[in-house]
């Protein structure tokens, strides 16, 4: 394949993104107001509540196995690598740049998350739909391209609202801290308050009557400060649980039977969960052009 034929086929996806980002942008407009702020409330709710998450568990339910699965080990595993080695630039970015503290948080998030989340199911489908295109038979690529970026999408969201949302919530604790010590009492008056709680337990005595907490109660106290930070509810979004149901469809053979194929009992199940998911990515591409203005 020549340069200028993968130029197209690269480009001609970029293009379709672009036009229907375009059109949310027009039905966005005061004058049509198709897409206005109540509209893409609702549709964002459609998207991250129902739509999403039933691609997300049909494309699953379909292609994963349990033997496809120990080919796909790597990908947490990259995945976690990706924000780590963000993270890692995010902290050189902002010892260069002396971001203030309030911005730093988000900094780290944005550099450790990237462009993981959506964008790939928008952008995949788009790709193999090329009749050019180098990834081969475009319903097999689409199909198992949709699979990737559904499971990314999983993935990167569990990353997200455990290693990120962690990493954001430290620093928005250090720079609240920061701030309310600034505006209350001054150097030599925190020094003595220090010295103060040093000598002094919560209830008033001495540190010599403090009892030495234990390494399990040490752990607990960890543990505890650690799952606090962590934020359950956005853990186990919609399109995760939709992740764990597809992988569940797929690897149990007996519930892979009753669902997936031209014979299978309850393929209603699937293909409606197929028809639904349909809807994401214009609908996403819809949103992402509307919240432009």
């Amino acid at each position: 394949m020549g340069f200028l034929d993968l130029f197209f086929v690269a480009l001609m996806p970029v293009l379709k993104v672009l036009l229907i980002t375009g059109l949310g942008l027009f039905l966005a407009l005061d004058r049509i107001d198709l897409l206005g702020a109540n509209a893409r409330h609702y549709m964002n709710n459609l998207v991250f509540y129902l739509f999403s998450p039933a691609l997300v568990v049909s494309q699953l339910g379909e292609t994963i196995t349990f033997q496809s699965l120990r080919t796909l080990w790597f990908m947490p595993v990259n995945i976690l690598l990706t924000f780590i080695i963000g993270s890692i630039l995010a902290w050189i970015l902002i010892k260069i740049t002396k971001t203030p503290p309030h911005l730093q948080g988000l900094v780290t998030g944005c550099c450790s998350a990237g462009n993981l989340g959506n964008l790939l199911l928008i952008i995949v489908p788009a790709v193999c739909m090329e009749s050019n295109s180098p990834f081969g038979d475009s319903t097999i690529c689409s199909i198992n391209g949709t699979t990737y970026a559904s499971l990314s999408m999983a993935v990167g969201a569990i990353y997200i609202w455990t290693y990120v949302y962690i990493i954001m919530r430290i620093y928005a604790d250090k720079s609240a801290e920061d701030t309310g010590t600034n505006q209350s009492i001054s150097d030599s008056e925190s020094y003595n308050a220090l010295l103060s709680r040093k000598n002094s337990g919560p209830s008033g005595c001495s540190k010599e009557d403090e009892l030495p907490l234990t390494i399990s109660e040490r752990s607990f106290q960890s543990v505890n400060k650690f799952t606090e930070k962590i934020n359950l509810k956005m853990v186990f979004a919609p399109a995760t649980i939709a992740a764990i149901f597809g992988f569940i469809i797929g690897i149990v053979s007996p519930i892979r039977k009753l669902m997936i194929g031209d014979s299978a009992p309850l393929r209603v199940i699937d293909s409606s969960a197929s028809l639904l998911g349909e809807a994401t990515i214009p609908c996403m591409t819809l949103i992402v052009g509307s919240n432009l203005l």
